[in-house]
């Protein structure tokens, strides 16, 4: 039965493991599906548990700080990923009760492995989901803080507003003798500031000590990963005004698999750019290492005053971080660290100005205890510039100035390449730099700098203040056998822009003997924005002593190069360059300057104030090229008619000048103003060759010149003949130049003027040019004999006289125009053009005076042939002209002149009043004549001789040649006025000549009536061989005559009388022979009729006359003369045995003429 029993049971016990089975198969099947549902909901969204909220609210906040205060909307479950299930908290924001710091993101997710936790390691995932907070960074480091930023709507500017609850914040004043703290630390913990390097321990170490204990976390299953998305961080720097934010931020932080290992991803965009990097944390032998990579990385997110914006250096931009710390790993304390850098992507902000920085990428090794961080070799480059550099930097803390930098830099190879510059022939060998900086202060100190290469250096010490008020500087340089391109590259921009645009622009090369420069701006002194503002008193003081300068040209003035020490000296704005010894390189030779000095008042000015002074000195040549030639221009609105270039290449002698000079340009570099003076002089100045057919030598001139005039004396030689010149200018005037010179008539003959006809002896003359091209001149006429010919007039030697004009050259003659010359009585107002020869071509006088009481005008104007000579006026004294034509004496001066020989001569003359010889006046004369030399051609004369007295001429073509017919009432007033003959008294006649072209001879008759001779001294020695004729004389002093008859013919050098007879009552007698015009003399012969009417009966006897009678006009009683010698004073020779021989027989008594060829 037992068996029975057993098999029975053993059914049953199947039966009811089969129903646990189904049993739990339905229960797994339904958990299953429950799950699936539950999976499935979830993929659509969170799924809300919001009724337990309350209870995980309490939760929380029993394990948080009760400073703390979280809150959250949304309670639920979600998936975070795709199976991965995690409690969801939506909108979630965790609150600092005490400093109204807030944490706030739109979702809080929190995963648990549920395997992991049936084994007690939950391996917790947390996940922030679009955080966001903000932090403060001041001197007491980082902290969570909230604020606002705010904008003006008017001016712009932004405003931070913060939000700091009930929490006091310490206080820390940034005084000028020092930091002053007021306040307290957090949770009332007296506190301290610490130095960057102590700050950047106590974060790496709380780093180290966080990541430490993510680490164990994570290694006890506690902890699996923590994941930041989507999150964004505001970073406000009191200190130095800077806020940064970082958005798009990603953070991936894992742990586990590793002993004290852990790792993280991140990633956050900044300023529009993307930094991402990763993190390892882990632990071997002891040892915990935290290694880094961050690419794009702006430093000044970790180093802010790298970005003051209130200093004047600054490094912006994103380069590459590498970092290697270690610590230890029981203690957690800081070993030692290595920063790969490469700065490669940033740029060095000096002012406003920017320059690309470029680096290979290299260590800092970073020694904590020590706050000391070495880099070695590293090549870098900013802008243009390169060089190899290696130092230390000393991160420390002064308790008085708060966190300070030391730094030792040293570089090698230093290429200081200027934006404004060409790259430099060979680099700095050596350059050390041993400074500090206190970066809260905005000062740098410069210990020592030294700048090294071959046998120059440079020193420089001094400091650097950049706060909100502005800059200051205070820095020393001293030099000894450097550049001035060196010079040039060291010289910070920033300072003296102006001085040193100038210097950089003009200061091509040159040897620094020895350079003292002080730059001492006070903060706020120095214009940053670069608008011109005047360097503070005392500002800037250069003083540097070189050799060899070359100066660029400099605008407005010619090239120079500069031979022996050269000086610079800056105080301020006004800058001062003076040399020993310079030359002018030209290519009409060189110009020497001596104890040179160029000043600039005020080299920030917009209107530049330059000022120049030194000795010059050169061949007229070449400086009369400089002056004449670019940039110059001196002379180019001089106008002379001449290629002045060319006049001085062939003069030679020298030129020494002293120049003061004061030019302002504008802000093109034009010349706009100039204020100069000159002194100096000519020596020994010659023509190498004719110039205009002149030479000169021995010229000597002293000169002052300025802008507002010139003045020049000196004396020289022009064709041997001594000249003396001087000239003067003032301001807005022409000038006055004056050239006198004591001239004989050769020494005109020299200069091309013939004036011996004219003039002997010597004339003073002083010549002037005019703007127009002309001269004026004045003569003084004393020295001189004058005997102008062709107007009758002459001057002694000694008469006082002068000779005033203008004389220009036109057409190849000599216009001479407002004369007014005068001596005695004679005075002449006019125009004159003479040839270059000497010879009149026209005149035209206003005022013509040669006597007493003149007035009168004349005009000579050139016709086919010859001249033609107008005169009118009111009075004129004629007897000059009257002796030029009629004289019979020979005198000097009769006669045309060499200048009129052979050629046409009209006359045209309209006087009220003539005055001629004697006293006689001829009233309206009216004339027109023609001669041609000594010929006269025609004849037109009408006037009256006082009375009833009165004359006229005509003149008739006929065959062969013309006949010319005078006429007049009163043939004595006729002879009187011409100055012929003053002895005869009335007579009615006429004188008719005609002329026979061909045979060039002039036959004439000429016939007078009823006249008188008296008081004739020669008449009264013919007669008086016969004593009844000398009584006749002696009781009438007159010979009365009825009448008389000549006939004659004029030849170019004679008159031949052929026969001449006149008769009286008491006296009769002929005449025959020459009078000889080209000799001056007499050769005539004659019969004396005494008793004429009773001895002339027996010639008019018919057959018997001529026998008892002679000749025609003779008597039975006659005495023979002859009247021989000069014309003015002839010898009468009478033979008186000839009255004892009548008629016919007389002949054997006669004088005879000489016979005249032709």
């Amino acid at each position: 039965m037992s068996n029975i029993e057993s098999s029975e049971q053993i059914p049953g016990r199947r039966s009811r493991a089969r129903t646990l089975a189904r049993v739990f198969s339905v229960v797994v099947i339904a958990l299953v599906l429950v799950l699936v549902l539950i999976y499935a909901r979830l993929l659509i969204g969170p799924v809300p548990l919001n009724f337990l909220s309350d209870r995980a609210q309490g939760m929380v906040t029993s394990l948080i700080d009760d400073g703390f205060h979280v809150d959250w909307g949304d309670f639920g479950v979600a998936l975070d990923g795709p199976f991965n299930p995690v409690v969801r908290l939506a909108s979630v924001e965790l609150l600092d009760a005490e400093t109204d710091a807030s944490i706030r993101m739109s979702a809080l997710e929190i995963g648990i492995s549920p395997l992991g936790l049936l084994y007690g390691q939950p391996e917790v995932r947390i996940t922030l989901v679009e955080p966001h907070f903000q932090m403060v960074q001041d001197l007491f480091g980082p902290r969570f803080s909230r604020y606002a930023l705010v904008e003006d709507a008017d001016t712009g500017e932004i405003t931070a507003q913060i939000s700091e609850g009930n929490y006091i914040a310490p206080t820390v004043r940034i005084r000028q003798d020092g930091l002053q703290l007021a306040g307290q630390e957090r949770n009332g913990t007296p506190g301290g500031l610490r130095s960057d390097n102590d700050w950047l321990i106590y974060n790496l170490e709380a780093m180290n000590q966080s990541l430490s204990e993510i680490a164990a976390q994570a290694m006890s299953g506690q902890l699996s990963r923590i994941v930041i998305r989507d999150g964004s961080v505001g970073i406000l720097d009191t200190v130095y005004g800077l806020y940064k934010e970082l958005d798009s931020l990603s953070v991936e932080v894992r742990a586990g698999r590793a002993e004290g290992r852990v790792s993280a991803l991140f990633e956050a965009g900044i300023a529009g750019r993307v930094t991402h990097g990763t993190l390892i944390r882990s632990e071997v032998g002891g040892v915990a290492r935290i290694e880094a990579n961050v690419d794009e990385i702006d430093f000044a997110t970790i180093i802010p005053f790298l970005d003051d914006p209130d200093g004047v250096v600054a490094l912006r931009g994103a380069g590459a971080l590498d970092l290697e710390v270690s610590f230890d790993a029981h203690t957690g304390v800081v070993e030692r660290g290595v920063f790969g850098l490469d700065l490669t992507g940033t740029h060095l902000r000096l002012n406003n100005d920017a320059f690309e920085v470029t680096t290979s990428p290299f260590d800092l090794i970073w020694y904590p205890h020590e706050a000391r961080y070495q880099f070695v070799e590293v090549d870098l480059a900013v802008g243009q510039s390169a060089a190899q550099v290696s130092g230390d930097l000393v991160l420390g803390f002064d308790r008085q100035f708060g966190p300070t930098v030391g730094m030792s830099i040293r570089a090698i190879d230093v290429n200081l390449h200027p934006d404004d510059m060409e790259a430099p022939e060979e680099p700095f060998e050596f350059v050390s730099f041993e400074g500090w900086s206190a970066p809260l202060y905005g000062a740098i100190g410069i210990d020592r700098l030294v700048a090294a290469r071959d046998m120059a250096s440079l020193v420089v010490n001094g400091r650097i203040d950049a706060v909100r008020e502005g800059v200051g500087v205070d820095l020393r340089l001293s030099g000894r056998g450097a550049s001035a391109d060196d010079l040039k590259r060291l010289w910070p921009y920033l300072f003296s822009p102006e001085a040193r645009d100038w210097f950089v622009d003009y200061v091509r090369d040159g040897k620094v003997h020895s350079a003292d420069i002080h730059v001492n701006f006070p903060v706020g002194t120095i214009d940053m924005e670069g608008t011109g503002e005047p360097i503070p008193e005392g500002g800037l003081t250069i003083d540097i002593v070189g050799d060899d300068v070359q100066l660029q040209a400099f605008e407005g003035l010619p090239h120079f190069e500069i031979d022996g020490a050269a000086r610079v000296s800056v105080r301020d704005n006004r800058l001062t360059l003076a040399f020993e010894h310079a030359v002018v390189l030209g290519p009409a030779g060189n110009i020497e300057i001596t104890n040179a000095a160029f000043l600039n008042q005020n080299t920030a000015a917009a209107e530049q104030v330059l000022e120049l002074s030194g000795d010059i000195s050169g061949s007229v040549n070449a400086i009369v090229a400089m002056a004449n030639g670019e940039p110059l221009n001196l002379l180019r609105e001089i106008e002379v008619g001449y290629d002045i270039n060319e006049i001085a290449s062939q003069v030679e002698g020298n030129v020494a000048t002293t120049v003061i000079a004061t030019l302002i340009m504008d802000e093109a570099g034009e010349i706009v103003n100039a204020d100069y003076a000159l002194n100096g002089s000519v020596s020994g100045a010659r023509s190498r060759n004719p110039i205009e057919g002149y030479s000169f030598e021995d010229v000597r001139l002293a000169f002052t010149a300025s802008q507002e005039g010139f003045q020049v004396n000196g004396s020289g030689q022009v064709e041997n003949v001594p000249i003396d010149v001087q000239a003067s200018q003032t301001r807005g005037n022409a000038p006055d130049i004056r050239v006198a010179a004591t001239l004989s008539a050769a020494d005109a003959a020299a200069f091309g003027i013939d004036v011996s006809e004219y003039m002997t002896g010597q004339v003073r003359v002083i010549a002037s040019p005019r703007e127009d091209g002309r001269f004026g001149f004045s003569a003084n006429l004393t020295d001189a004999t004058l005997a102008l010919t062709d107007i009758g007039v002459s001057k002694a030697r000694g008469v006082a006289g002068a000779l005033n004009g203008i004389v220009g050259f036109e057409d190849g003659d000599v216009a001479i125009s407002e004369i007014d010359m005068g001596f005695g009585d004679v005075r002449l107002r006019g125009d004159l053009a003479l040839g270059l020869d000497g010879v009149l071509k026209s005149a035209d006088f206003s005022t013509f005076r040669i006597s007493p009481g003149d007035d009168a005008q004349v005009a000579m104007t050139p016709v086919d042939g010859g001249f033609a000579l107008s005169v009118r006026g009111r009075q004129l004294d004629v007897k000059p002209m009257l002796r030029r034509f009629f004289d019979l004496n020979g005198t000097d001066g009769a006669g045309a002149s060499q200048d009129l020989q052979n050629q046409r001569f009209d006359v045209s003359v309209q006087l009220q009043r003539a005055i001629g010889y004697y006293g006689t006046v001829a009233i309206d004369l009216g004339l027109e004549l023609s001669v041609r030399g000594d010929e006269i051609r025609n004849v037109s004369l009408t006037t009256q001789l006082g009375g009833d007295s009165r004359a006229s001429a005509t003149t008739n073509v006929v065959p062969g040649g013309r006949v010319m017919t005078y006429a007049s009432n009163d043939i004595g007033a006729l002879l009187r006025f011409t100055g012929i003959y003053p002895r005869l008294v009335g007579g009615e006649g006429t004188l008719v000549i005609q002329q026979d072209t061909a045979a060039q001879a002039e036959a004439g008759v000429f016939v007078i009536r009823n006249f008188a001779i008296v008081d004739e001294a020669n008449v009264a020695q013919i007669v008086g061989a016969h004593s009844e004729s000398r009584q006749l004389i002696a009781r009438g002093n007159s010979l009365n005559f009825d009448y008389g008859r000549a006939q004659f013919i004029r030849r170019a050098d004679r008159i031949e009388v052929t026969e001449a007879m006149i008769n009286g009552d008491s006296v009769g007698g002929t005449l025959r022979g020459n009078i000889l015009t080209g000799q001056g003399r007499y050769d005539l012969a004659g019969t004396y009729v005494p008793l004429f009417g009773l001895n002339n009966i027996f010639q008019q006897i018919p057959l018997f006359g001529p026998i008892f009678g002679g000749r025609q006009g003779e008597g039975l009683i006659g005495v023979t003369f002859a009247i021989r010698g000069p014309l003015n004073e002839p010898d009468i020779l009478i033979n008186p045995a000839s009255i004892l021989a009548p008629g016919m027989f007389r002949s054997l008594f006669e004088y005879r003429a000489a016979r005249q060829d032709g």
